[in-house]
């Protein structure tokens, strides 16, 4: 072999080697960042859409009720309970999730300062970096959960409607 066949197999190797490398700090952030928009993005999406019209037809069936025979109130009652509990823990929690998605943005954003800017230390960063991850699978499981709830509240109405 030559010399430039072992030189440009090294870069090769080298630049395998590279690519095969863990994520940067800076990558797992914007990842991170990456993740929290998505689920804003659908935070927002189930608000606008799914819910506002969950919501009314969850009280056209409601008001509904008085012209349902005795059987089938007891069929669809105790369904009506559950889609009003989902509501309600829908219109208590959205809130609450946005502005944690908000601060775990803004969290993110000067994490990526520091962490770039070399302010802080890698294990200090990489504890924060741990720390913002469980927060932003929690939201996001909360986001799939409200998800998967209204979903299949819109099931039931559905089903509940077919039955008047």
């Amino acid at each position: 072999m030559n010399k430039k066949q072992i030189l440009f197999g090294w870069l090769a190797l080298l630049l395998l080697l590279a690519s095969c490398q863990p994520k940067t700090d800076l990558d797992k952030i914007d990842a991170l960042r990456k993740q929290v928009n998505k689920d804003v993005r659908v935070l927002n999406d189930l608000n606008a859409d799914a819910f506002v019209q969950l919501e009314k037809d969850f009280i056209a069936c409601d008001s509904s009720l008085q012209f349902l025979s005795e059987e089938q109130l007891d069929v669809v009652f105790p369904k009506l309970q559950l889609v009003d509990a989902y509501i309600q823990q829908f219109k208590e929690t959205r809130p609450v999730m946005q502005a944690e998605m908000d601060s775990t943005l803004v969290r993110l954003d000067l994490l990526k300062k520091d962490a770039a800017t070399h302010y802080l230390a890698d294990s200090l960063v990489s504890a924060y970096i741990e720390d913002e991850t469980r927060q932003v699978e929690k939201l996001s499981s909360q986001v799939a959960y409200f998800k998967d709830r209204l979903g299949s509240c819109r099931k039931e109405l559905d089903g509940i409607k077919e039955t008047k």
